[in-house]
C-alpha cells in the first residue's frame, strides 16, 4: 500500500508541476491588455503611464523571466494582486474555495445517498414494477437540465412551501442554521442531478458483478442473496462508481455557475466567471491552478479509496 501511495502521491506532484506551466501559458495567450484595462480611458492618451503600470506589474519583462519570478512567489504562497480589487489573489481564493467545496460535497453527498440505494434497487429488482420506478427516478434525475431542476426547488421549497430561502449565502459564523438552510436547494440541484448517473452505474456494474464466478458460488453454497450482494458483490461494484464521483467532483468545481448564479452562491465557479470577463488575470490564473490542484487532489484520494475497496488495484503490474 505504501509503494501505490507512493507512486500515486509522485504522478500527483508532476502533473501540477506541468498544470503550472499550462495555466501560465494559457493566461497570455489571451487577447486584450491587462493594464489598457486597468487603465482605462487613460490607456490611449498616456502612453507614459502604461509603460509604468506594465514595469510596476512585471509584464515588460521576457515570458520566461516573468514564469519564473511567478514560480518563485508561487512557491511562497504569493498569487499576485488582484488587478479590480488590488487585494491578494490567494485571500479572494480561501473565502472561495471553502464554499465550491462545501456545496458540491453536500451534492455529491446527496447523490450517494439517493443514487446507490436505488441502483441497488434496479439491480435486484430487474423485471418487476420496483426495478423500473428506480430506474426511472435515474433517468428523470440526470435528464432534467440543472437550471430547470433548480428552478423547480426553488418553486416547490421555497415559492410554494416557504420551508427554504430562495437564494443567498449567510456565512455559517454568522448564522449556523440559515447557511445550512441556504446550502439545501443548491445541494439538492446538484445532487439529484447526479443521483441519476450514479444510480445507472451501480445498477450496471451490480448485474455485471452479480455474474461473476465467486458471486455464484457464495450462493451455490447456501450464502443468502441479500448476504452475497452486500458482503461480496456491492463493495467490487462500486470502483467505477467511486471513480465517476470523483470526476464529477473535479468537474463540478469549474462548471457550478449556473448553480450559483441561480442561488446567488459566492463561489469559485462565479469568481471564475466575474474575472474572465474583468480581465482579471491574476485571479484567473490563481483561480485556474486551484481548480487543477483540488481536481488533482481528488484524483489522489479517488485512487486511494478505490485501492482500500479492491486490493487489485494497488498490487504492481506485472
Amino acid at each position: 500500500m505504501l509503494l501505490f501511495l507512493l507512486k500515486r502521491l509522485s504522478s500527483a506532484i508532476v502533473t501540477l508541476a506541468l498544470a503550472t506551466g499550462v495555466v501560465f501559458i494559457a493566461i497570455h495567450l489571451l487577447p486584450g491588455d491587462p493594464v489598457a484595462i486597468m487603465l482605462g480611458d487613460q490607456a490611449g492618451s498616456d502612453p507614459v503611464a502604461v509603460q509604468r503600470v506594465r514595469a510596476q506589474l512585471g509584464l515588460d519583462l521576457p515570458l520566461g523571466t516573468q514564469f519564473t519570478h511567478w514560480a518563485a512567489a508561487l512557491a511562497h504562497g504569493d498569487l499576485g494582486m488582484s488587478l479590480r480589487t488590488g487585494e491578494p489573489v490567494a485571500d479572494e481564493l480561501a473565502r472561495r474555495i471553502p464554499r465550491s467545496l462545501e456545496l458540491i460535497g453536500a451534492g455529491l453527498l446527496i447523490a450517494v445517498l439517493f443514487g446507490v440505494p436505488l441502483g441497488v434497487i434496479a439491480a435486484r429488482a430487474r423485471g418487476r414494477l420496483a426495478g423500473l420506478a428506480a430506474s426511472v427516478l435515474a433517468v428523470a434525475g440526470f435528464s432534467a437540465p440543472v437550471f430547470v431542476l433548480g428552478i423547480l426547488l426553488v418553486l416547490v421549497f421555497s415559492l410554494g412551501l416557504g420551508w427554504l430561502p430562495s437564494s443567498g449565502f449567510v456565512p455559517f459564523a454568522d448564522d449556523p442554521i440559515q447557511h445550512c438552510l441556504s446550502l439545501v436547494l443548491p445541494a439538492l440541484t446538484i445532487g439529484l442531478n447526479f443521483m441519476g448517473v450514479i444510480a445507472r452505474m451501480t445498477r450496471a456494474s451490480l448485474a455485471d458483478v452479480m455474474g461473476r464466478d465467486y458471486v455464484k458460488l457464495a450462493r451455490a453454497k447456501g450464502l443468502p442473496r441479500n448476504k452475497a450482494i452486500f458482503r461480496h458483490a456491492l463493495p467490487n461494484a462500486l470502483v467505477p462508481v467511486i471513480a465517476i464521483v470523483g470526476i464529477r467532483a473535479g468537474n463540478l468545481l469549474g462548471g457550478t455557475v449556473i448553480i450559483e448564479a441561480l442561488f446567488d452562491w459566492p463561489g469559485l465557479s462565479s469568481l471564475l466567471v466575474s474575472a474572465a470577463f474583468a480581465r482579471d488575470y491574476p485571479v484567473i490564473q490563481g483561480a485556474l491552478l486551484a481548480i487543477f490542484a483540488i481536481f488533482i487532489l481528488i484524483s489522489l484520494v479517488i485512487d486511494l479509496a478505490q485501492g482500500l475497496v479492491d486490493p487489485r488495484i494497488r498490487r504492481p503490474s506485472a
